[in-house]
């Protein structure tokens, strides 16, 4: 078995009309060393059938009309056994001698058969002078027999011409079903060279066209590789624009870092004194570590989804309670106010913290005097009455670095968006009438 499997992993190596002509060569192989046999061995035995059938309908001839006519394109011999006299009374071969060695050398064993068993038919074949002879012997009377006998070679010519018609069948219909498959895999490989090629030109950033008019598993893979080109371009085009506004939000704190930095070195201090000074620079350190760490934590989230992640339920309404305490406690301003039900979602609970922090985080940063906390079974929302987003900007908001309201960008909902979706959420932004909801919502049907 693993040799054969060894073998037909060597076809990889060959073209797919190489691979098609060693397979037509085999089946070609089988047809001669298989088929021709199987052919031979029922062509001899539909013949042997129709050469008994042959000789019975000439002895049927011979009864009625008594005599030995040969009323049949080919030579039958008869002879008549007499039991009682030991003797054959009557043929029409032409030497007496003759019907003696057929006897001795074809059918004698078969005519003391069954002249000692009840039967009245036998029919055999039997070699005499290097030739087949079929011979058939039928009980006429008590004491009588009648010996049919007739030579092979009609027989051999019939196998022959058949044997020649069905090869001839055979390998035109080989002939024409390996044009056809031929075709089939030049039409095959047409659209997949124009596959590839597209593929060469994504690798080597080209632009190229694609059309394939199929439906079937090629017209799919092809439908497949446009939609994945237009996504890597639209991916390209979001990663450098991430790139260019990652390098543009660090700019800030860093130049502020090394300009504070170097005055405090030079005994200047910009905001008065040395403690001001380095309270600015110490506030622009902390700025550049949160957003590392926000992007290396995205980066996180895309390496988890990629993974099979285990997935367990938890208290949400206790992690937001404690999440509640904590705002209260830096935000004394604002007015956080919940309703909570006793419910249960799924996912890893710092992941869930981290999500909810960073919406009610930037809930903050826009909230009039209120933030407010709806939970129950799967359905989350956290309302701000801030000023409503702009539609534009809602189509593009939990993107990476997506330019938001007043000019903010930021990859805190970026990470919701992940996390939400990682664990069977939807997130989403809607304008209230005198603020702000974030939403999330149970999408799956057997949701653990």
């Amino acid at each position: 078995m693993k040799e054969t499997l060894s073998k037909l992993r060597i076809l990889k190596k060959f073209s797919l009309v190489q691979q098609l002509i060693i397979v037509l060569g085999f089946v070609g192989l089988l047809l001669v060393t298989i088929m021709m046999p199987l052919v031979d061995y029922n062509l001899k035995s539909i013949i042997d059938n129709q050469m008994y059938n042959t000789l019975n309908d000439s002895q049927s001839l011979y009864i009625y009309d008594s005599f030995m006519s040969n009323k049949q394109n080919k030579i039958i011999y008869h002879i008549i056994y007499d039991e009682s006299l030991n003797a054959f009374t009557k043929t029409n071969l032409a030497s007496q001698q003759t019907v003696y060695n057929l006897y001795n050398e074809l059918f004698g064993e078969d005519l003391i058969q069954l002249l000692n068993s009840s039967k009245d038919t036998l029919k055999n074949k039997g070699n005499y002078k290097g030739k087949i002879f079929y011979f058939m012997i039928t009980r006429l009377s008590e004491n009588s027999y009648l010996i049919s006998i007739v030579n092979s070679d009609y027989s051999n010519e019939l196998i022959t011409d058949l044997r020649n018609q069905i090869i001839y069948i055979q390998y035109g219909f080989f002939i024409i079903f390996a044009f056809v498959m031929v075709l089939w895999v030049l039409h095959l490989i047409s659209p997949l060279k124009k596959i590839k090629g597209y593929i060469d030109n994504i690798k080597e950033r080209k632009n190229g066209e694609l059309n394939i008019d199929r439906e079937d598993e090629i017209g799919v893979v092809a439908k497949a590789l446009v939609d994945m080109k237009e996504e890597l371009e639209k991916q390209e085009k979001i990663k450098e624009e991430m790139i260019h506004n990652i390098s543009h939000d660090l700019k800030t704190p860093i130049a502020l870092i090394q300009t504070y930095g170097q005055s405090v070195k030079d005994d200047i201090y910009p905001y008065g004194d040395k403690n001001s000074s380095m309270d600015v620079i110490l506030e622009n350190a902390q700025r550049l570590e949160h957003k590392v760490k926000s992007l290396l934590y995205l980066n996180r989230l895309d390496y988890l989804q990629g993974e099979e992640i285990q997935l367990y339920t938890f208290n949400m309404k206790q992690l937001i309670e404690k999440i509640v305490l904590q705002m209260d406690i830096l935000q004394p301003e604002i007015t956080l106010n919940a309703e909570l039900e006793d419910v249960m979602f799924i996912g890893n609970e710092e992941h869930w913290r981290e999500a909810i922090e960073n919406i009610i985080e930037n809930a903050t940063r826009y909230a009039k005097q209120e933030i407010k906390i709806i939970l129950k079974e799967d359905y989350l929302e956290i309302y701000n009455d801030g000023e409503c987003i702009d539609e534009e900007t809602l189509t593009f908001l939990f993107k990476p670095y997506a330019k938001g309201v007043k000019g903010q960008f930021g990859l805190g909902l970026s990470i919701v968006y992940k996390i939400a979706h990682m664990f069977g959420y939807t997130i989403t932004a809607l304008n209230r009438e005198n603020g702000v909801s974030f939403v999330f919502e149970n999408i799956k049907e057997d949701s653990f």
